[in-house]
């Protein structure tokens, strides 16, 4: 078997905004802010303090620089994009704006005071009653962080698109590969060649097969995901081929449940699987194998399950190349909304379980009426 390519990285965990970039935001928004009062001051014709214009800017820039990531992290908790815990969320972020602006105000105060810069007019009462005025500020922090949080969706989505084609292709080279070994062309051409001293009709169906089969695979080239439906097409035709070569050792039964073809999963999923299951699980014993492929919706699951009676295993926790190349692909796509579990005995053969989130293909639009 092939080695497959090594399973693309995760994408890193990072904070929305880097701890300098909000220090050189709120700093260079402090020296504008110093900028305007002094504008201010000079067209007025009144002088500047500039101990309370200089020490209230820049530490109105870092208190609310440290209370940045406070308001990143509550954008991140609780997510107002959740439209069904939006009520809640918001009632949090309201007693969080007025909270926080309000422990703004107490700090700046007490800081201010210590200097020997307050203001006057400054008193408790004063604070809490004035704090209200700040509150925009966490809401405008709050459409700032929502703002970056779509843009690093967005990057991430691109990443995870690109890193999903990259499997797709790596897989269908995968897929040739394997299907083009000489142990499966040759063997299927050879098989051909035996069936047209005795059995011409099977010569010629075991041809075409081989044909479509190949040729799926190469018009696949394009197409990221497919419905159960066209990929147990590919499935059907490539254990024709086997039934066809070995057709008093192969017995495969379906048992797809309605509705369950029209799911949507990654191309190439479930093909290479079933052939696992023939190569390694079903060809080294002797007699009958049979192979039993199922489907059905479990809520909002798809359940797909490839059982065999070959040898199987002990080791209910063996993970071979062609599971693992599996395992990325369904990271990659689904990322820990997956399962895959492997239930073997010695002499039970193995049944390899999937399940996947249901998601439907949409239904095609109707054809327009002709004038």
């Amino acid at each position: 078997m092939p080695t497959p390519p090594p399973p693309a990285p995760p994408l890193p965990r990072r904070p929305l905004v880097p701890g300098p970039v909000i220090a050189l935001a709120w700093l260079l928004f402090s020296g504008f802010m110093v900028l305007l009062i002094f504008a201010q001051n000079l067209s007025a014709g009144t002088p500047t303090h500039w101990g309370e214009t200089l020490g209230g800017r820049l530490l109105h820039g870092l208190l609310w620089g440290l209370l940045t990531p406070v308001v990143f992290a509550l954008a991140t908790r609780f997510d107002l994009t959740e439209r069904r815990r939006l009520l809640p969320h918001l009632l949090v972020h309201a007693a969080a704006s007025y909270g926080l602006t309000l422990g703004y105000r107490l700090a700046y105060a007490g800081l201010m005071a210590a200097g020997g810069v307050l203001p006057g007019g400054f008193s408790l009462a004063t604070v809490v009653a004035n704090a209200n005025t700040w509150v925009p500020i966490y809401w405008m922090l709050l459409c700032m962080a929502y703002a970056v949080q779509y843009r690093e969706r967005y990057r991430q989505g691109q990443v995870q698109a690109a890193q999903l084609e990259t499997q797709l292709v790596q897989a269908q080279l995968q897929a040739l590969k394997m299907q083009l070994q000489p142990h499966f062309l040759f063997n299927s051409l050879n098989a051909v060649s035996a069936l047209m001293g005795s059995d011409v009709k099977a010569a010629r169906r075991m041809l075409a097969q081989l044909s479509q089969f190949l040729r799926l695979v190469l018009e696949g080239s394009d197409t990221q995901e497919v419905t159960l439906a066209q990929e147990l097409h590919l499935t059907r035709l490539y254990l024709e081929i086997e039934q066809t070569r070995f057709p008093d050792r192969l017995a495969v039964a379906y048992h797809i449940a309605p509705g369950a073809e029209a799911a949507i999963l990654p191309a190439l999923l479930l093909q290479p699987v079933v052939e696992n299951a023939v190569r390694h699980g079903l060809a080294p014993q002797a007699g009958v194998g049979q192979l039993a492929i199922s489907a059905q919706q479990e809520a909002d699951r798809l359940i797909v399950q490839v059982h065999d009676n070959g040898r199987g295993s002990a080791d209910t926790a063996v993970r071979g190349i062609g599971l693992r190349n599996l395992e990325s692909r369904l990271t990659t796509r689904y990322g820990t909304d997956y399962a895959v579990r492997v239930d073997t005995a010695p002499g039970q053969g193995y049944c390899l379980r999937l399940s996947l989130p249901f998601l439907s293909a949409p239904a095609p639009s109707p054809a327009p009426l002709a004038a």
